[in-house]
């Protein structure tokens, strides 16, 4: 078993029932942008997901996402503490990790912007989503394989799109020809 220090405190000038119920009531949960700031520079100081997830008790998934969040914009991050977006606003931020879209896209908007998918269209302008009938035709695989790459929104496991879309009008050329040459054999 690994040993790791423990900080206590030993308090014996207070009711120990009074004492626990004052933490577990009264105590504030920490800001989600403080959690992914701390996640962050957990990760800096050379801990992985994975370590941080198994340190604090949630799943590593949680710590990507909030390790996504920790990519934003500092502009929008501050966004975030003002009340200027709220916190599926800033996930949709997080789908594209330029800085100088997501502040361009911010500007775009009027105060307090509420609408996540709207932010995330406009950051996603140029790419195809999964759902296309195009994309569906030449599938995820084969647009992988010929070195395309998939955004995934970490935040909505179901939202995908193909960052090329040149690739991906070529790749359906080649798989439409592919089809015509093998029916007129």
């Amino acid at each position: 078993a690994r040993r790791e220090p423990i900080r206590c405190v030993i308090d014996t000038a207070n009711n120990p029932l009074e004492t626990s119920l004052d933490e577990n009531v009264t105590r504030s949960p920490m800001s989600v942008m403080d959690e992914v700031e701390a996640f962050a520079s957990l990760v800096d100081g050379g801990m992985s997901a994975d370590d941080v997830a198994r340190r604090f008790g949630c799943t590593v998934r949680l710590v990507e996402q909030r390790l996504a969040l920790a990519r934003l914009s500092p502009k929008i991050r501050a966004a975030y503490r003002k009340g200027d977006i709220n916190l599926d606003v800033a996930r949709a931020f997080a789908i594209n990790d330029d800085h100088a879209a997501q502040e361009r896209v911010f500007k775009q908007f009027a105060k307090p912007i509420t609408h996540a998918a709207s932010v995330r269209n406009a950051l996603t302008a140029g790419r195809i989503p999964a759902h296309d009938r195009l994309a569906r035709f030449v599938g995820a695989e084969a647009y992988e394989t010929a070195g395309g790459v998939l955004v995934r929104d970490l935040f909505e496991p179901d939202i995908v799109f193909f960052d090329n879309g040149d690739l991906l009008q070529r790749l359906a050329g080649e798989k439409a020809d592919a089809m015509r040459d093998e029916l007129s054999k």
